[in-house]
């Protein structure tokens, strides 16, 4: 597998994989069609924030994107397997990766605002919930994680 920056023609792609991803977990079609203007990547968000794709061999498999605010303050704001890699360690690659990511910019904290169902992931990746924030339908709500990066040593040659 292969994480690349995420591209206009990846875009219908990537939207499959969110749909097919959020749709796992149960959810109606009229839940869906409510959180479907938050869940599309279309080519202004996109540009919006920093996107990546996971490949495999033939096809696009994970998706996920940061946002940065003028604070330097990030936030995973898409993070998508498809269902039949979750469980497989796809998430686990595209989480060292933003690891990485956040070592290379100088940024030590990542804002998580999960799904439920995806919550236990995240915990186990590090992150800590640290609230809730409201969502649709009017009484639901996502819990809000805060990951740390942990310092890493030195490289001695």
């Amino acid at each position: 597998m292969n994480i690349i920056r995420a591209r206009a023609q990846h875009i219908s792609e990537m939207n499959e994989i969110i749909l097919s991803a959020k749709g796992h977990w149960g959810y109606s079609q009229e839940m869906m069609d409510v959180w479907l203007p938050d869940l599309i990547v279309d080519e202004v968000v996109l540009a919006s924030r920093h996107f990546w794709v996971l490949e495999t061999e033939d096809r696009i498999a994970g998706v996920f994107s940061i946002s940065v605010d003028a604070e330097q303050c990030c936030e995973l704001e898409d993070f998508w397997v498809l269902p039949e890699l979750m469980g497989k360690g796809a998430g686990r690659i595209m989480f060292g990766f933003i690891q990485n990511w956040l070592q290379a910019q100088q940024m030590s904290e990542l804002v998580i605002v999960s799904d439920p169902h995806a919550k236990g992931f995240y915990e186990r990746m590090g992150a800590e919930e640290v609230g809730y924030q409201p969502s649709l339908p009017e009484g639901r709500k996502l819990p809000v994680m805060r990951y740390v990066l942990e310092p890493r040593p030195p490289r001695t040659v």
